[in-house]
């Protein structure tokens, strides 16, 4: 384990999404830099199982429960407070995406993911501002975007709306919140190896997806290059960073992203009709 560093330990952090894929390599990221955390993880199997493989101790915490639910966010923020103190930075993470062109998107697909990614962070997010004292202390906010917030992508238009919404959202709240010492960024993550990303990342259509988009070094991003950049935009030095949009992507966002669907159509996995 890295030794803490100053700017981390003994610092709070709240993490939503915290028990898989991204989330989970911010979580053990802050962890490994002394930090206390609290996770937001709305997937029992996921707390089960991140909670045998995460070294945290009596840093770590864990609360059951959906981004979407005003009052579960406030419960976890409670939780927060009752066990750490004040939470010093919040990382919107949760998320979650399907595919499905428009004309045969579900309301109920997009209700999901819009409610996941754009309005847990927005809950996320008052709740965090709600609980913020008048002691000097310097925080921030992390969303986790996409690089589809600024790469249209068919198949994905929920998904793809709801990232943009999140990255609009950063700039209003970096300008509303700075003079309180809030910062507030936002990274946008390439093809990333998740469980989330799986499909556009592993074998044949992996390959042919990397093939497709200029990336140097050639190979996706792991959950530990956005923790890199989290961690980073948390630090001291990046006290004159807020309001920014940052790709993870090792240069995917250049080209810009071919569609995920011309891939998976590709592989016979989906058919225009």
């Amino acid at each position: 384990m890295a030794s803490p560093e100053p700017e981390l330990d003994g610092r709070t952090v709240l993490v939503t999404g915290g028990g898989s894929g991204i989330g989970k390599g911010i979580t053990a990221a802050l962890l490994a830099r002394g930090a206390n955390v609290v996770v937001l993880e709305i997937e029992p199997d996921n707390i089960k199982s991140a909670s045998a493989e995460l070294d945290g101790g009596d840093r770590l915490a864990w609360f059951e429960g959906s981004v979407s639910v005003a009052a579960e966010v406030d419960a976890a923020f409670t939780l927060a407070a009752e066990r750490f103190g004040s939470v010093h930075h919040l990382v919107n993470n949760a998320g979650t995406a399907s595919l499905s062109l428009v004309e045969d998107m579900a309301e109920e697909d997009w209700d999901l993911i819009v409610d996941t990614c754009l309005k847990g962070t927005f809950l996320c997010t008052r709740a965090f501002v709600r609980q913020v004292t008048e002691d000097g202390e310097a925080r921030s906010i992390v969303n986790i975007s996409s690089l589809n917030a600024i790469a249209a992508t068919d198949g994905l238009g929920h998904y793809c709306a709801a990232k943009a919404g999140v990255m609009q959202f950063t700039q209003t709240c970096a300008g509303e919140l700075g003079r309180r010492g809030i910062r507030v960024n936002a990274i946008g993550p390439g093809t990333v190896n998740t469980p989330l990303g799986a499909g556009f990342t592993v074998g044949q259509i992996g390959q042919e997806f990397l093939d497709r988009t200029l990336v140097s070094p050639p190979r996706h991003q792991e959950p530990s290059d956005i923790a890199d950049v989290a961690l980073f935009l948390m630090s001291p030095a990046a006290q004159r960073i807020t309001g920014h949009f940052i790709p993870v992507d090792g240069g995917q966002h250049v080209r810009g992203l071919h569609s995920y669907w011309d891939v998976a159509e590709a592989q016979g996995l989906v058919a225009r009709p």
